[in-house]
């Protein structure tokens, strides 16, 4: 895109929503739109469909079940959603170049993009695969929740290949305007999940019943799948043609580079990102074991002035000669209260999913921005770029005000969605309000965040991630949890702060219309 001239006033950088909405162009935002968002959620729901099936085991592997799923999938996006932001650096100047009218470079980012993501992906599975103990032996010390959470999470980083190879494909396709052909790919994904989740969960025909890590191996087969469906769309011959992207001579070094410069930033805001969601879940995590805590407290047994007598009850009982090598000398009431499911992690897990469907809808949304913003870069129309970006803003905050007013209302039909424990439901029903309030903010954030990404701003997203995430949401989760002692709620009011700090930093920068200075 050519710089400004000279002589254009300054203001025209400034690019607010204004008051008139432009119906113009809802057409075709939503148009881009739709299938990005319907995919992105029914892929969404592989993740989903894992909680919710584990969920309708019995109790004793259902909250620990759900609780290893809550720490497995922020360890699966820090390392498949790092490598995968190169989705970042490919749609943004692929649809820079199908915007400039030359389809041969389209299709040349896609050849440099699967060069990246293919030897990447390849390496990060395997090594995620073997640091997997040691990376969740970081995050609790819980032993049913380690005993299903380290297999777990040791299959789903086995796709992260198929993940990040995926990405590449989709956010070509994404950045031409194609946005239906993932949309197909996640069908497909989403349906042989649904299905190989409940034989492989509950042992259903000639399956075997593999419980937790049959969810994982049914994500894992789904993503695959999903992958050979882009592939096959890919060689096409309108697309083949068209593009020619299986060219071993489009392979470039500068076009390697570009694509990392942009997707990179962009990945390291991935990592920031979902270590702050697992040092956060490790903050739920600790209110789990004051809980065991103030229950050994409470009985007035296990702690203080009891302790000494209990002890030598309890030795005595052992080393009688009636009770050596019996059941009934073990403290039964001792055990199970260590052995106290962790209800908090669970909520916690429960409340993310259902706001996932904001979170990932709000995503989809801003990556179709991200297309139309990016495009119209390239046509040479900045001013263009801002309206898409404000009306997706504005017609998605609405949506989202529209879900968030039924989730304030009605906390734990949402909870219920995903789980039936009627003690995770009622524990996590105030968190479930708190984000149903914050979902027209999550939609400003979000959608705001994919159009600067679009627009080749990722640095200045990055830095605010990671300032987000460590100066205000972990700390400030702690502080208002432990220190301030407002347990469960004070984590959700810190999450609160995050979100509208990410609304309001996002919109400024948008706003202010820097971006459209940037060359990709």
């Amino acid at each position: 895109m050519a710089n400004p001239p000279a002589n254009e006033p300054k203001k025209t950088l400034a690019s607010g929503p204004g008051l008139k909405p432009h119906f113009e162009l809802y057409p075709r935002i939503i148009r881009m739109a739709v299938p990005v968002i319907f995919a992105m959620l029914t892929q969404t729901l592989i993740n989903i469909m894992d909680t919710f099936f584990v969920g309708k085991l019995e109790s004793s592997v259902s909250i620990p079940g759900q609780a290893a799923l809550g720490y497995s999938l922020p360890l699966l996006w820090i390392v498949g959603g790092c490598l995968s932001a190169v989705s970042v650096g490919t749609q943004a100047i692929t649809a820079r170049r199908f915007g400039n009218g030359d389809m041969g470079a389209a299709g040349g980012v896609m050849t440099n993009s699967l060069a990246i993501s293919a030897s990447t992906g390849f390496i990060a599975s395997i090594a995620a695969f073997f640091a997997c103990p040691w990376m969740f032996g970081l995050l609790t010390n819980d032993p049913a929740v380690l005993a299903q959470g380290i297999p777990y999470a040791q299959i789903r980083f086995l796709g992260v290949f198929s993940m990040v190879t995926t990405m590449s494909y989709k956010s070509f396709f994404d950045g031409v305007g194609r946005t239906h052909v993932h949309m197909y790919a996640a069908i497909v994904m989403n349906l042989l999940n649904l299905v190989l989740n409940y034989c492989l969960i509950f042992g259903v025909w000639i399956f075997p019943e593999l419980k937790v890590e049959g969810a994982a191996w049914a994500s894992l087969i789904s993503t695959y799948v999903g992958l050979a469906v882009m592939i096959g769309w890919s060689v096409l011959p309108a697309y083949l043609k068209k593009y020619g992207y299986y060219s071993l001579k489009k392979l470039n070094k500068t076009v390697i580079w570009e694509i990392t410069r942009l997707s990179v930033p962009s990945g390291l805001a991935t990592v920031f990102v979902m270590a702050g969601v697992l040092l956060f879940m490790k903050i739920v995590g600790l209110l789990d074991a004051d809980a065991v805590t103030a229950t050994m407290t409470a009985t007035g047994v296990y702690t203080g002035e009891g302790l000494a007598a209990y002890d030598l009850q309890q030795l005595a009982l052992v080393d009688s000669p009636d009770m050596i090598g019996s059941s009934l000398a073990t403290d039964w009431t001792h055990v199970m209260i260590q052995n106290r499911p962790s209800v908090y992690t669970a909520a916690t897990k429960v409340i993310f999913d259902v706001s996932s469907l904001c979170f990932i809808s709000a995503l989809a949304f801003g990556t179709a921005t991200a297309t139309l913003v990016s495009q119209s870069l390239g046509e040479g129309k900045p001013d263009m770029a801002s309206r898409y970006g404000w009306e997706s803003v504005r017609i998605y905050t609405f949506l989202m005000t529209l879900a968030g007013v039924l989730v304030i209302i009605w906390p734990e039909a949402a909870l219920d969605l995903i789980s039936d424990d009627e003690v995770v439901i009622s524990t996590g029903a105030e968190g479930m309000r708190i984000m149903g309030g914050l979902m027209p903010l999550m939609a400003i954030g979000i959608v705001c965040t994919q159009a600067l990404f679009g627009a080749g701003d990722t640095k200045f997203v990055m830095y605010v991630e990671m300032i987000l995430h460590f100066s205000c949401l972990v700390p400030l989760s702690f502080l208002l949890s432990s220190t301030l002692g407002l347990g469960f709620l004070g984590v959700w009011l810190a999450a609160a702060a995050y979100i509208v700090l990410l609304a309001i930093i996002m919109g400024w920068k948008f706003w202010g219309g820097k971006w459209k200075e940037i060359q990709v």
